[in-house]
């Protein structure tokens, strides 16, 4: 048929045929998607993003990625619209695909969609694709197809009539015609026969071998002709898993690695092959002494005697002299690190992926830790265009997280299926929650992670003339003070004097990790709003609540836009909350943000709040509810969204009520995260991300680790108990926090 573009078709030589009468139908997946839609399609985006303004290429690719697709739309998933490309990237099903769902994707940017001439005529090409592909059409229909067809190329040679129509445009025109005698062509496009290749490119990918591939198969096929496809299939992808990437290489293969899958007789005729054929390989290459070894040494003792030749597993010392690639990346790339400015996500992945290129000509695995320093050195190097950063460009954690795992990301998944460059370690007994709970309460002691973000954990030297006995003196006054006149000895000057002053004091007692019930008796104002905030305020340097406001004030409508523009991109948790907010418009903004970012996190709103009847009091909360031991929010009203009163409890009791404080909902978001930094409290398992979003978003304290290290957590999906991963940045943070940045504000 290629010589038929050229010359006359051999098959013209038949009586009573000819390929142009037409005797041969046309492939929709030639002439349509890899044609027209790509060519078109391509060229009206750029319209679009370029002349009207409606989207961005970002806009659009962002929402390409985060839609979610089941069945054959999730295999085919679009590819990324290249910036003014001249056509789409992807494959026939690919283009088809993003047709289908472009009103989906960007229709709702459209800002006059009954006007803009380019958008009517993305409409009208996706009409006409749709019945051109229609398993069933009527005659009627294909009549309107032939007026939409030629209405469409007239619009778009008007349109742009500096871009010229191409062959198949033309023979767009005879596809009426053609449904007319062939039927839908849609049951006789090519790609139903050029799907037949996906086996033999499952073979290829699994043996690594793209060059003899043929071969490979042909030997196995040739000493074993009786075995079926599906044993076949198994055989091939066992040797993969073994680390099989020629021929060759099955010399190394021994009889009990295939027992399983072939017959005795089967695995020693198909082993003596390949061991024939790879002595012949070897001599013929003039290694002499090799064939020698070959000739004498079992096949079963291969393994022992030749090593297969790859690259060393790793050397430690290779990453202080490795050198980031950056001539192999994109020129866009090197410019905007040249201009300090962030690349875009695609020459990022771009850059990743060449680093891990480079690296693993030293070593086939790098190890986490390796990955981390190559990382922190390219982003010492370039910190306004790699660095992690919040929107207010401060450092998030140690800069480098995001980078390290994206490069270890990326080492995994190119080793996900090779065996031979795992780097083996010795294995560890299993730790257990178990194992690990001797006792109901285990003796608490300090850790790292408690001076986390803190700028005065642990004062050193003591208020100017003061000494630890005057201090203890203030100390029993304020006890005194509480005694005769108890919460309302607060209004006091004095008092927020003498506690100003026992700071020094308040930590050595706090960093002593007494039981609440004991703390309370020696510092009982501690416990009230205000000094529980001056305190915070001593301790990192931030006015926690004015911190917060301030947060909501410039961030909280626009956290709520991002989740309201992009429904379609959330999963149902997220929508619902969103729902039950929209029949609630007097929410308090800042809890409709934190139930937004819980939904987000997929964490469940008991792990911070807990609903309790509006005339619950202090002693009903502590007989009555179920108070875990890290910190609750107990909200006091008919649902969450409309209480209006809330208290604080802390180790299964309630420490902070209600009386004489604010009643809004930042006040008591304040209370809550405060007292996790000043009683030295970790962050609970179940409401990590969360709260780490409160800390590096809103209140913008930014250390280099996580204020969670427990082990264990109950997991999502299962509700069992399973091992915690240990990571530094909360990945689910920083990937909210890096969308959240990049966003395309400019319509908003």
């Amino acid at each position: 048929m290629i010589e038929g573009v050229k010359f006359d078709s051999v098959f013209n030589k038949l009586k009573h045929f000819h390929v142009c009468q037409p005797g041969l139908p046309p492939c929709l997946g030639h002439d349509l998607f890899e044609g027209i839609v790509s060519n078109d399609l391509a060229l009206y985006i750029e319209n679009l993003v370029s002349v009207g303004k409606h989207f961005s290429y970002t806009q659009l690719n962002r929402s390409i990625s985060n839609l979610k697709l089941q069945g054959s739309d999730a295999s085919n998933r679009p590819c990324d619209v290249r910036p003014k490309g001249q056509k789409l990237g992807g494959s026939a099903a690919q283009n088809w695909c993003l047709l289908r769902l472009l009103p989906i994707l960007i229709g709702d940017r459209i800002k006059n969609p009954l006007e803009d001439q380019v958008w009517l005529l993305c409409l009208k090409l996706r009409e006409i694709v749709e019945l051109i592909c229609a398993p069933k059409i009527h005659a009627n229909q294909v009549a309107y197809l032939n007026i939409l067809i030629r209405e469409y190329l007239d619009s778009r040679v008007s349109l742009f009539p500096d871009k010229s129509a191409k062959p198949k445009h033309h023979y767009l025109l005879h596809y009426p015609d053609l449904i007319l005698k062939f039927g839908p062509l849609i049951r006789l496009w090519t790609l139903r026969f050029e799907s037949k290749h996906t086996y033999f490119k499952q073979c290829a990918r699994k043996l690594r071998n793209f060059k003899s591939l043929g071969s490979t198969l042909d030997i196995i096929r040739g000493t074993l002709p009786h075995i079926d496809d599906e044993t076949l299939g198994r055989l091939v992808e066992s040797l993969s898993a073994m680390g099989l990437r020629e021929a060759d290489d099955m010399m190394y293969i021994r009889e009990d690695d295939i027992k399983d899958l072939l017959s005795i007789v089967d695995c020693r005729k198909l082993l003596h092959k390949f061991s024939n054929r790879g002595k012949a390989s070897f001599i013929a290459k003039g290694h002499q002494d090799l064939s020698q070894i070959l000739t004498l040494t079992p096949v079963s003792e291969l393994e022992t005697t030749v090593q297969s030749p790859m690259i060393p597993a790793g050397n430690s010392n290779w990453t202080t002299s490795f050198r980031v690639p950056l001539e192999k990346c994109r020129a866009s790339l090197r410019r905007k690190l040249n201009e300090k400015e962030k690349p875009d996500i695609s020459d990022r992945r771009h850059m990743v992926r060449m680093m891990v290129d480079e690296m693993r000509q030293h070593c086939l695995n790098p190890t986490l830790s390796q990955c981390a320093f190559i990382a922190k050195g390219i982003i010492e190097k370039y910190p306004n265009s790699l660095q992690d950063r919040t929107e207010e460009g401060e450092k998030m954690g140690s800069g480098h997280y995001t980078l390290c795992q994206q490069l270890k990301s990326r080492v995994d998944n190119l080793n996900r299926n090779n065996t031979l460059a795992r780097l083996r370690k010795e294995r560890r007994p299993a730790v257990t929650p178990a194992a690990t709970a001797g006792n109901s309460e285990p003796a608490r002691k300090c850790a790292k992670t408690d001076s986390y973000g803190c700028i005065n954990w642990q004062p050193i030297v003591l208020p100017e003339g003061e000494t630890k006995e005057s201090l203890l003196h203030k100390k029993e006054e304020l006890k005194l003070i509480f005694s005769h006149e108890g919460q309302r000895g607060a209004d006091r000057a004095r008092v927020a004097e003498l506690m100003e002053t026992t700071f020094e004091t308040q930590r050595r007692n706090i960093n002593m990790l007494p039981a609440m019930q004991k703390l309370i008796k020696e510092w009982p104002f501690l416990f009230q709003k205000r000094f529980l905030l001056d305190h915070f305020n001593q301790l990192t340097g931030i006015e926690l609540d004015a911190r917060l406001r301030e947060s909501m004030e410039s961030k909280g409508k626009r956290v709520m836009t991002f989740f309201q523009s992009q429904l379609l991109r959330w999963g149902k948790e997220v929508r619902t909350v969103l729902a039950n907010l929209a029949k609630e418009p007097e929410v308090d903004p800042c809890l409709a943000v934190v139930l937004t970012m819980m939904a987000f996190f997929h964490e469940k709103e008991d792990a911070l709040f807990i609903l309790a009847d509006l005339t619950t009091t202090q002693a009903d909360a502590e007989t009555q509810l179920s108070l875990p031991r890290t910190p609750r929010i107990i909200l006091l009203g008919d649902s969450i969204l409309s209480a209006k009163q809330w208290m604080l409890a802390l180790e299964g009791k309630v420490f902070i009520t209600p009386t004489n404080l604010q009643m809004d909902f930042t006040s008591a978001l304040a209370v809550l995260f405060g007292s996790h930094y000043a009683f030295n409290i970790e962050y609970q398992p179940e409401a990590a991300s969360t709260l780490d979003f409160i800390q590096r978003f809103l209140v913008r304290i930014n250390p280099e680790f996580s204020k969670c290290t427990a082990k264990f957590q109950t997991s999502k999906k299962t509700n069992k108990m399973v091992q915690r991963k240990q990571v530094s940045l909360n990945p689910h943070v920083a990937a909210f926090i890096r969308d959240f940045t990049e966003f395309d504000w400019q319509n908003f």
